[in-house]
């Protein structure tokens, strides 16, 4: 095509107005809603300038990048319109459609809401990719669309140089990170950081971070679990000629991360649609024929499941000499399995997995119905329980203290930041021995392995309720994520045990003497009292914490209040709401302490 020729085109599709548009959802993964949707401009389907690159590349060449975008915000809006949309729009423009001299800002506001679409519903996406020549005036007329309510984002951070200076000068309400950064992200180590390192700007300029690109579950999972829950990208819907979203893909990358959000049958359930008892053969095998990926059909009877019918089980009997003829009028319940094990939604892998194993000597089954109070719920596989549990296992393993096989920093971040999603509130509890060097340079280090392993085992004991989750930071630190009333009571429960125990491992003359001689950090020989366990208890939710990290810093002023406190237990601030033990100590600032807490406080790493 020649360069005329493309002219003429384009020409024709500008002046007939024949663009079209497409939506693309952006998809909120932590409220699983739709944020928004992306408009995309196309030309016409029997055009060589179909597609957006060639559209917009001989828009360039023929100097008529502004008429262009003109005609496909007009149809962008028409098409908002005709759909009812009432989600945020994201729209593409480009640095020339905002210079002073191709509109004023009046006439570019009257454009961009002509269609009844109001300023604080429309994102205007700026892309690093095409040059700004006059970066000042660009600047300047970005913040004055922001003060008339438009909200701005930066497109494709990461292909070129001008978006971090933007970023900086313009605050941005979205930060789009670049495709190319988001594939294959899960096994691309230098992918992986320069992401968390937008993450972490995002979280100190106050701005959304958007992930574009996003097409397999895996590469869901990791941004999940970096924290990053605005997703775009074919894995949750490709551009369409209406607004539509796959909310469904979210459940895949919860299987693939295998954290406490998906330890229940609950989330292993896939839904399949079930059949009536008065269902025929014929019927489910053209529903298994039309479905490849379905390898068994649940047969229910109202909600309440009566089995399985296999595919292999259909197949075998309608491959025989006249089989399908004389058998696809049958009803299903002749070919269905009644021994199809049944579990419900809240029971842990562990235990499905032992059913499994129990439930016959020499055949394991393939499926299982999981059902929710009696009603069926879903179908799910052997093969992803296997894989579900041997990657969180993997990743136990990976994770988990050296000496106690307790989840280690990382699990203690990602349990803390899970918590905090789900925004219900839970006390954290830091436990740390006192005066801890005296024991060991007294009975040595294997001993004081053997007291840290003796603590280990005396929490886990203790805090073994369903909403227990139980961490080793590492030396003589533990926490303790818990959401039940009873927390402070525990608490001592564990001090009283520890301290029993310790207490038998001293020579009888230092039991008696209540005190042992030893060196300070200094080397200066003074008297220390017997080992104690202190415990900083603080509440914590979603609403008060915006990270772990955050949550972590105030732990550690809650260990230090307790190695402060006469009983060696201290409850750090209050929420709202709290309903908490009337005896609640100061804050640590009130004691003389700084607001973040002594040198020697030891503080989850961030991820």
């Amino acid at each position: 095509m020649t360069l005329g020729d493309q002219a003429r085109e384009l020409q024709r599709i500008i002046d007939q107005q024949l663009v079209s548009t497409l939506f693309q959802p952006i998809v909120d993964c932590q409220s699983r809603t739709v944020l928004g949707y992306e408009v995309l401009s196309r030309g016409p389907s029997d055009s060589p300038l179909h597609g957006a690159p060639a559209l917009f590349q001989a828009g360039e060449q023929c100097g008529q990048v502004i008429p262009l975008e003109r005609a496909c915000l007009i149809e962008a809006g028409q098409s908002c319109l005709r759909h009812g949309l009432d989600h945020l729009v994201f729209v593409n423009v480009s640095p020339g459609l905002l210079a002073p001299e191709a509109f004023t800002e009046d006439r570019l506001e009257a454009m961009l809401t002509a269609h009844g679409i109001q300023p604080d519903r429309i994102v205007i996406e700026l892309s690093e990719r095409y040059p700004i020549e006059d970066p000042a005036r660009l600047r300047e007329r970005l913040i004055a669309l922001k003060q008339r309510g438009f909200l701005i984002a930066i497109d494709d951070l990461g292909t070129g140089y001008s978006g971090l200076k933007l970023w900086s000068e313009i605050q941005p309400d979205f930060v789009k990170i670049d495709r190319h950064f988001i594939r294959d992200v899960d096994r691309d180590l230098v992918k992986k950081e320069f992401v968390r390192s937008v993450i972490n700007l995002c979280e100190r300029l106050g701005c959304r971070l958007i992930a574009e690109g996003v097409e397999t579950a895996a590469e869901l999972s990791l941004l999940r679990s970096m924290g990053i829950h605005l997703i775009q990208g074919y894995l949750l819907g490709r551009p369409n000629p209406f607004p539509a979203a796959n909310l469904d893909a979210m459940d895949e990358s919860e299987v693939v991360r295998g954290n406490r959000d998906t330890s229940d049958a609950g989330y292993l359930g896939r839904f399949i649609e079930p059949l009536p008892p008065t269902a025929t053969l014929g019927e489910a095998w053209h529903r298994l024929q039309a479905s490849p990926s379905v390898f068994a059909l649940p047969v229910v009877d109202g909600p309440r499941p009566l089995g399985l019918l296999h595919k292999w089980r259909v197949m075998e009997v309608f491959s025989t000499t006249y089989g399908r003829a004389l058998n696809e009028k049958k009803p299903v319940l002749s070919l269905m399995s009644h021994d199809a094990l049944v579990v419900e939604h809240d029971e842990s892998l562990e235990a499905v997995s032992q059913s499994l194993l129990e439930d016959d000597l020499y055949y394991l089954k393939q499926h299982f119905i999981v059902t929710r109070d009696g009603n069926y719920m879903g179908l799910g596989s052997t093969r992803s329980l296997l894989k579900m549990l041997t990657r969180r296992r993997v990743e136990q393993a990976r994770h988990a203290n050296p000496l106690s096989q307790l989840p280690g920093n990382v699990m203690i971040q990602q349990e803390a930041e899970l918590r905090l999603r789900r925004g219900e509130p839970f006390t954290c509890v830091y436990f740390d021995i006192d005066h801890f060097k005296p024991f060991n340079d007294l009975l040595g280090y294997s001993e004081g392995d053997a007291v840290i392993l003796s603590l280990a085992r005396q929490i886990g004991a203790v805090f073994d309720g369903d909403g227990d989750w139980v961490g080793h930071i590492g030396g003589d630190d533990f926490v303790v994520l818990c959401d039940q009333a009873d927390v402070e009571a525990r608490c001592r429960q564990v001090q009283a045990l520890f301290v029993g125990d310790a207490l038998g491992r001293y020579p009888e003359g230092v039991r008696e003497a209540r005190q042992i001689t030893a060196q300070d950090r200094d080397g200066r020989e003074r008297c220390f009292p017997l080992v104690s366990l202190s415990a900083g208890l603080i509440r914590a939710s979603g609403e008060r914490f915006a990270s772990a990290s955050e949550l972590a810093s105030r732990a550690s002023m809650a260990k230090s209040g307790a190695k402060k406190a006469v009983d060696g237990l201290f409850w750090l601030g209050l929420c709202d709401g709290d309903e908490l033990p009337a005896r609640v100590t100061q804050e640590p600032a009130a004691q003389g302490m700084t607001a973040g807490g002594p040198q020697t406080a030891r503080r989850w790493p961030a991820l």
